[in-house]
This record gives C-alpha cells, structure tokens and sequence, in this order.
C-alpha cells in the first residue's frame, strides 16, 4: 500500500483532527478522528480514539473477524473518552468522529462514527462509501432536503453520534473489495463539507502523486471557504512506502 496525508487546522486556533498511517510491518489500519467543534477537548478525543484504537487492534489474537475487531477497537476507545469526561471537569462534552479502514489486498474493512468520510476511488470514479450521522443528513435521507440544499444548510455540522459523548455507541461497518490501483480517501469534514465530491474526484483522476493529490485537495477546501481543521488520508492499493 501507499499512504499519503495532509492535516491542517486551517481558520481555527488549534487542530483538532487526529490521524493514523501504518508504518511498515504494523497492522494495515488507517484512521481519522475529528474531535468535535464547540466540545472540551477535541483534540485530546481525537488523539485518545487514533490510540485506543490501534492498541486495541495490535494486541488482538487475530481470533475475531475484521468487523467484529474494529467494532470492539472503537468501543474501546468510545469507553475512555467517556469515562474521562464524566470524571474530569476539564474534559466534560468532549467527543469525536471516527473514520477506520482495515486493509486487505482484495477487500477492506471499514467502521465509522460521526461525519467523517471514506471514498472509493476504482480508477473512474469516486464514490462515497459511509453515511453521514448528522442531522443533515437525516433530512436528506427522509427525502426533505436535497443533497445540494444540504452543502449550505446552517445546521450542517451538527451531528447526532459521536466517539465518547454516550456511554455506548455502535460503529457502523462494512467490507467491500477493491482491485490493484484503487484509492480510498479518508477525510474530516473540514474537506468534504466544501469540496464537492464531483472536483475530489477531478483531482484524484488528475494527480499522479497522492501527496500532491493531498495538497491540492486541502488547498480548494481553503479556497471553497473551509472554516474547519481539514484532514485528508490517501491509500493506494499497490506495493509502495508510506508517503507523508
């Protein structure tokens, strides 16, 4: 696999994101957390989940199947992210959205809380693989807003399920296949709440170089208006070394 990424905090004081790339010889997981906006804390959410969550996976025995893993890796980390804001007064609110891949040659495992993305990228287009948990999202779904109504909707960073703020959360998972050449992106929301998904993909059909790909993509969220901290995470499914 070849791994590329960007992080930025763009207009806010602090970045708030968190991010996880595999060195070699470790567990093929990728990761992104965005710890919530106008919570306690953020950052420090985002960091306990990416932790919690590879430690988690590393020390597993290998008996359980890849959803089942990553399912108890999230529920692991959503216990002490929880746990801490009950008992600390500092960390009080805090939480985070979750966005996990385990790869495979052929396939790959995802899991997800909150309003960070995964795409699919098959060489001609790129899809969405995970469903948003806001509120947003919840109108379009119920067919009351449109997709594109829901791009300027004031209410569009309002989620409804994230890493931490409840004492249990269920990650919702899946498996897909991918073939040699495929790329997925992970991402916050920082990214996918400015660039349509139409330009993203543009951009990766375009860029030969996943970190340039990465810079381009960071540099029109900035462009489109991001107010947000702005991750991204490129994986491209063919031998190589990691990129950051």
């Amino acid at each position: 696999m070849i791994y590329a990424y960007r992080s930025c905090r763009g207009l806010r004081p602090k970045n708030e994101d968190s991010i996880y790339v595999p060195n070699e010889g470790r567990c093929p997981v990728v990761i992104v957390a965005d710890g919530m906006g106008g919570h306690s804390s953020g950052d420090i959410a985002s960091s306990i989940a990416v932790k919690r969550i590879v430690r988690f996976i590393d020390s597993s025995d290998g008996s359980m199947g890849s959803i089942v893993l990553l399912r108890r890796a999230i529920n692991d980390a959503n216990r002490e992210i929880f746990d801490l804001s009950m008992t600390e007064d500092e960390y009080s609110g805090m939480g985070t959205t979750v966005v996990a891949v385990l790869l495979a040659p052929s396939k790959y495992t995802f899991a997800h809380i909150g309003d960070s993305r995964l795409y699919h990228f098959d060489g001609q287009r790129l899809r969405r693989v995970t469903l948003d948990h806001s509120y947003v999202q919840e109108l379009v779904s119920a067919g009351v807003i449109t997709e594109e109504q829901a791009k300027g909707h004031p209410q569009r960073n309002l989620v409804t399920r994230a890493v931490g703020t409840s004492r249990f959360e269920k990650a919702d998972t899946g498996v897909k296949g991918w073939a040699e050449g495929d790329i997925l992106m992970l991402c916050s929301d920082g990214l996918c709440g400015t660039v349509d998904d139409r330009d993203a993909e543009i951009i990766i059909k375009r860029t030969d170089d996943l970190l340039e790909c990465c810079d381009r993509l960071v540099e029109l969220a900035l462009k489109n208006g991001s107010t947000d901290n702005i991750t991204v995470v490129l994986v491209k499914n063919e031998r190589g070394s990691k990129n950051d």
